[in-house]
């Protein structure tokens, strides 16, 4: 490096600003430079820029001195000075969100120090582009000056700028959603700082690696790297280089994974422990954050809790307040969820407001999610079906472009692979202990064998009853398919023969003859078999799909978070069925440009709404329809329910519910 780093201390600014322009030939710089003429200049110089850097002045004030600084030390023609300005420039710029004008002088900075091939600020330069085109909601190109930094900094082996650069990234692949990317490039990041002195930073790596793996629904490790983040901060040194506020941020993502897992009294524990501390109290921000995570959690463990909504209320009323802009999108999230079941005017409402405040923050993933709850609650929903398209076009190519930009190593699978070899030492320990127990209870063995073969017939009598009652299912099926042939389409048939022998109008018979087929291939697709395994969830999403076209978009939202394999055959059939059938008849009657399939699970049932933005059906039409009818008997033969409500001109809705 050519260059220190910049002075602080007020008291060395004077004698810095000299070491920079003597020391410029001793390093090989070929700079133009000309020193003031006076001591006196020179302490003009240098105090614009003590002012400059005084807190307790305005910005606008340290602005305007750090502008007299740079147009004295410009006529000089001094970079070494030159650099000092502009970054404390830029610094001021930032502060007041003037993202333009900060990428502007960014910029040249960089400039100058490439100029002059001066790697510590090309470094700098490079980062603070990254900071500015993020804080400008330009994620790919922020995301693509951090890859540089990282590059850069890793080729001269200045391993604690790289991990800082990996995470960066890595947060902005979380904004964005993109959990696998984020989780792949924090790994990556350890292998930089985990032997550094860098302790805040790789906390940092670990609770987004956590934080991932959780929205991935990888508890385990999800645990395992918070823990790791969590105990970076036992000793008194590392927890004031991490500080306070990002260690109650750990503990609060410990307690949302433990509410994701279900164990919504290890959560409130946490939550409650969280709301008291004297820390949170005293900054509203993160006060509201666990104030509303406490009262959300509260409602997942029982929805009757009368002391939810108020809590959920008094998050919200804070961060009105504090103008939270990303609070007030989760806050009203949870609200909307709150109300959903409850009183649908108030969850539109609080949906709306969270899709309001998402499209200040910028937050393409909050977009989608709002619009969803959206789409679910509002009659017309055109225009943010839309918006839904687009935002989710937009945001995949991102996410796209972002890949293509950074190319993760295979750290994560060197990490796998020595987990892997420690696995199987323990298994080969664990064999050796079972085989000892086995000799010492070999008559165990035998009376858990007669038990084994006394529960094997019983289980061969039940397969065989199951078999049985397959073969009258498939009866059953095949007679009501036999019987629509013979009464709808043997008499078409026969009438269009006749009209043939009659010698009637020949394009006539085309089309009847062209309208039996398509009937036909209907029955075919309606009745064909499909895959009840671990390929479940591609049958069904394929089924659903397959009924889209440029003229209907077909929306499948959380297929993937039912957990398929848990769920009997004769259930996934009924469901598949069922679904099919509300396709069905979206395809022949309702003209929807739109429609919307969410699953849901919920903890002792799974809940799947079907909507479209068709022409809708009149009550009567509803309570004759023998497709709707036979969907409504299957869901009844599993213990489950099938709800539909629909007004002429206003689309069609569907809830199905049944136990998990």
């Amino acid at each position: 490096m050519k260059l220190w780093r910049v002075i602080s201390p007020h008291t060395l600014i004077i004698g810095g600003i000299f070491y920079f322009i003597t020391i410029s030939s001793v390093f090989g710089q070929t700079l133009k430079t000309e020193t003031p003429t006076t001591a006196k200049e020179m302490d003009s110089i240098s105090q614009y820029y003590v002012l400059s850097g005084k807190d307790s002045i305005g910005i606008s004030s340290r602005l305007n001195y750090i502008n007299k600084y740079l147009k004295n030390v410009f006529s000089y023609k001094n970079d070494s000075l030159f650099y000092l300005g502009l970054m404390r420039k830029t610094l001021l710029l930032g502060k007041i969100k003037e993202y333009d004008s900060a990428i502007y002088y960014t910029n040249r900075l960089y400039d100058i120090a490439y100029k002059n091939k001066d790697t510590l600020y090309i470094i700098k330069s490079l980062t603070k582009l990254g900071i500015y085109h993020k804080g400008n909601s330009e994620l790919t190109d922020a995301f693509q000056y951090y890859n540089k930094t990282f590059k850069l900094s890793r080729d001269i082996n200045d391993s604690i700028v790289a991990g800082k650069s990996l995470l960066q990234m890595a947060n902005i692949q979380t904004f964005l959603g993109d959990y696998f990317g984020s989780r792949t490039t924090a790994i990556e990041g350890v292998k930089y700082l985990e032997n550094s002195s860098d302790i805040r930073n790789l906390a940092g790596l670990y609770h987004i690696i956590s934080v991932s793996n959780r929205h991935q629904k990888r508890f385990k490790e999800a645990k395992r790297y918070n823990l790791l983040a969590i105990n970076l901060a036992k000793d008194s040194l590392s927890y004031s280089l991490i500080g306070s506020r990002n260690i109650l941020i750990f503990e609060n993502t410990k307690a949302l994974i433990s509410a994701n897992e279900g164990d919504y009294n290890k959560a409130l524990s946490i939550l409650d422990t969280l709301v008291s501390n004297p820390i949170v109290k005293n900054n509203k921000t993160e006060y509201s954050r666990v104030l509303g995570n406490l009262g959300f959690v509260k409602w997942l463990k029982n929805n009757q809790d009368e002391n939810v909504e108020e809590t959920l209320y008094s998050s919200l009323k804070i961060r009105e307040s504090i103008n939270d802009i990303e609070g007030l999108v989760t806050i009203n999230l949870y609200l909307t969820k709150y109300y959903l079941n409850k009183d649908r005017v108030k969850a539109l409402y609080h949906a709306e407001e969270s899709y309001k405040n998402a499209k200040i923050w910028h937050s393409l993933t909050s977009i989608i999610e709002a619009l969803g709850y959206i789409f679910q609650l509002k009659d017309d929903v055109t225009e943010e079906a839309k918006v839904f398209n687009e935002t989710y076009l937009k945001l995949n190519e991102i996410n796209q472009s972002n890949r293509e930009i950074y190319a993760v190593t295979k750290y994560e699978n060197e990490n796998l692979t020595n987990e892997n070899l420690k696995l199987e030492a323990a298994n080969a320990k664990l064999a050796i202990e079972k085989a000892k127990e086995e000799r010492e209870n070999i008559i165990y063995l035998l009376a858990t064998l007669v038990l084994v073969l006394a529960g094997g017939f019983i289980f061969y009598l039940l397969q065989q009853r199951h078999k049985r009652q397959r073969i009258r299912d498939v009866f059953n099926a095949e007679t009501r398919i036999s019987k629509k042939l013979h009464d709808e389409l043997a008499n078409d048939v026969y009438h269009v023969m006749t009209q043939v022998q009659n010698n009637r109008n020949d394009q006539e018979v085309l089309d009847k003859l062209e309208d039996i087929y398509g009937r036909t291939r209907d029955i075919s697709r309606e009745n064909s078999s499909f895959k009840l395994g671990k390929n479940y969830t591609q049958e069904l999403s394929g089924m659903l799909s397959s009924y889209g076209s440029d003229h209907t978009k077909i929306i499948i939202k959380d297929i993937d978070d039912i957990n398929w394999s848990a769920i009997t055959p004769e259930k996934k059939i009924i469901i598949h069925r069922i679904i099919q059938e509300l396709m069905v008849n979206m395809k022949k009657h309702s003209q929807a440009s739109l429609v919307a399939v969410t699953f849901k699970k919920n903890a002792k049932n799974i809940e799947i709404s079907y909507a479209d933005n068709g022409i809708g059906v009149i009550k009567n039409d509803i309570i004759y329809s023998s497709g709707l009818q036979n969907a409504e008997n299957r869901i009844k033969t599993i213990g489950g329910s099938f709800i539909f409500e629909s007004e002429e001109g206003k689309g069609f809705k569907a809830k199905i519910n049944f136990p998990n």
